[in-house]
C-alpha cells in the first residue's frame, strides 16, 4: 500500500494537557512559502476564515450541507532560536493549568536541530533549559499533571520528563523513530515508535513506574494513541498492506471492526474522548490526484465517515467545546498557511466548521481551556531571514449547525 511521506503526528488525552506536534511536512511548506514578516514586526490579527452562508466545506452522506463560520486569531507571542537564518518552530502545545502550557518544538530543520520549550502563563514565553546534547524536534508530548510531563523526539529518540523542578532524559533508542506517546499517569506511560509503512525499529514500549518493557504482539503496530483510562485506550495500527484501528482493554489490544471506511484513507491522527466517543482524523486521495481531509466517528455502536471538500493534509485533534474537536490541516496547495476547524457529530452525523485559516503561519496543535471559548494554537512563521516558534490566541467561533440546516 502505498502512502505518502509520514507526518511528525500523535494525539495523548490525559487530564487537562493537550498535545500535538508540527508535521515535518508543514515545517518544510512553511520555510518554502514566502516570507511572512521580519522578526520585530509588529503583529498584526491573522485571519482569513470562511464566511457563513458560504459554499460548504462538506456534505453528509444524506446530501445535507455543512455550515461554516470564522473566528480571529491573535500572533500572541514568537521566539527565534538559533542562528538568525534557522527557522524554529513549536511542535507540542501542553496545557497544564487554565493559564499556562508547555511549547516544545525545535530550530533549523532539515539540517542540525535542537530541540526547545517554553513555558507560557498566558501573557509572556519563558525559555526552559533542556539536557545538553539533545539533537531534533521534540515531536510530541503528554501530561498527567504539572509536575509529571513527558515528551520524546521522533529522529531524536528519546523520551524526556518533567518532575516540575527539571527536564531530563528517561530513554534512548539507536535506531528507528518514535511515533507516538501517550501518558495515562506517572506509572502508566506508552511509547510508540511504527511508522506508517509498518516497520517497528523501535516498536511499543511500556513504563510501569519502575522499568521500560517492549509490549509484543498486536501492540508493536502502534504509530499512537489516544486514552481516557488505563483500560480504554483506542490506537491507529499500521502494517505493510494497510491501517487498521486497535483497542486495549487494560489486558490486551484487540483489533476494532471498521469495515470499508479506512480503505483508502491515510489515518494521521485519533482522539478518544469516552468509549463512545472517538474521533480519527486522515487523508484520502481524490480522483484529481489531489487530497481531502477526511473524519471518521465511532459512537459506540458504528462508525460514520465523513469526506470533506477541504484540500488538506491532515494535522492533529484536540477537545473541543460542547462534545466537538478541534482540527490542524496544512493545505495541499504548499502555501505557508494553516487551517483550524471545528468539528462535531450532532445527531450522529460529523459536521465541520472553518474557525480560522492563519495565512502566513503554520499551525501545528491547538487547545481550549477547559470551560471556555478561549484557544491557543502552536506553531511556526517565516521572518525575512529564518523563522519564529510562535502562539496565537483567540476565541472559539460560531457553534455547528445541525444536519440538515445549510449554507
Amino acid at each position: 500500500m502505498s502512502r505518502p511521506a509520514e507526518t511528525v503526528m500523535v494525539r495523548i488525552r490525559p487530564i487537562v494537557a493537550v498535545a500535538g506536534s508540527i508535521a515535518a511536512a508543514a515545517v518544510a511548506v512553511l520555510l518554502a512559502g514566502p516570507a511572512a514578516r521580519t522578526a520585530d514586526h509588529p503583529r498584526p490579527t491573522v485571519a482569513r476564515p470562511w464566511q457563513a452562508g458560504s459554499a460548504s466545506l462538506a456534505d453528509h452522506s444524506d446530501g445535507s450541507p455543512v455550515t461554516t463560520a470564522g473566528t480571529t486569531f491573535q500572533l500572541t507571542a514568537g521566539r527565534h532560536y538559533g542562528q538568525p537564518t534557522n527557522a524554529s518552530g513549536y511542535s507540542v502545545i501542553v496545557r497544564t493549568g487554565p493559564a499556562s502550557a508547555w511549547l516544545l518544538g525545535g530550530s533549523n530543520p532539515g539540517g542540525p536541530s535542537t530541540p526547545v520549550a517554553a513555558l507560557w502563563n498566558g501573557a509572556l514565553l519563558t525559555s526552559a533549559t533542556l539536557p545538553s546534547g539533545l539533537t531534533s524536534f521534540i515531536s510530541d508530548a503528554s501530561a498527567t499533571s504539572p509536575s509529571d510531563i513527558w515528551a520524546v523526539s521522533r529522529y531524536g529518540r528519546y523520551v524526556l520528563h518533567y518532575d516540575g523542578v527539571q527536564w531530563r532524559v528517561v530513554k534512548l533508542w539507536q535506531h528507528g523513530q518514535i511515533t507516538g506517546l501517550t501518558a495515562v499517569s506517572p506509572s502508566d506511560v506508552w511509547v510508540f515508535g511504527t511508522t506508517a509503512d509498518g516497520t517497528s525499529n523501535v516498536g511499543t514500549w511500556h513504563f510501569d513506574g519502575y522499568s521500560w518493557q517492549r509490549v509484543p504482539g498486536l501492540a508493536d503496530s502502534v504509530v499512537r494513541a489516544s486514552a481516557t483510562s488505563d483500560s480504554d485506550i483506542w490506537a491507529i495500527a499500521a502494517s505493510r498492506a494497510s491501517y487498521s484501528i486497535l483497542h486495549y482493554d487494560g489486558t490486551s489490544w484487540q483489533q476494532v471492526p471498521t469495515g470499508a471506511d479506512l480503505d483508502g484513507i491515510q489515518p494521521r491522527d485519533i482522539l478518544a474522548n469516552s468509549p463512545s466517543d472517538v474521533w480519527v482524523l486522515g487523508t484520502q486521495a481524490d480522483t484529481t490526484d489531489g487530497v481531502r481531509l477526511v473524519l471518521l466517528h465511532w459512537n459506540g455502536t458504528a462508525w460514520t465517515s465523513l469526506v470533506t471538500q477541504i484540500d488538506a493534509w491532515a494535522g492533529r485533534l484536540a477537545p473541543g467545546a460542547d462534545g466537538s474537536v478541534l482540527v490542524t490541516a496544512t493545505p495541499a496547495d504548499a502555501s505557508a498557511a494553516g487551517l483550524i476547524l471545528q468539528v462535531a457529530a450532532p445527531a450522529g452525523w460529523p459536521a465541520v466548521t472553518a474557525q480560522s485559516w492563519l495565512e502566513n503561519g503554520s499551525v501545528s496543535d491547538v487547545t481550549l481551556a477547559s470551560g471556555t471559548q478561549s484557544l491557543w494554537a502552536s506553531g511556526a512563521i517565516l521572518t525575512r531571514l529564518g523563522g519564529e516558534a510562535v502562539i496565537w490566541t483567540g476565541q472559539l467561533g460560531l457553534q455547528l449547525s445541525q444536519p440538515g440546516v445549510g449554507a
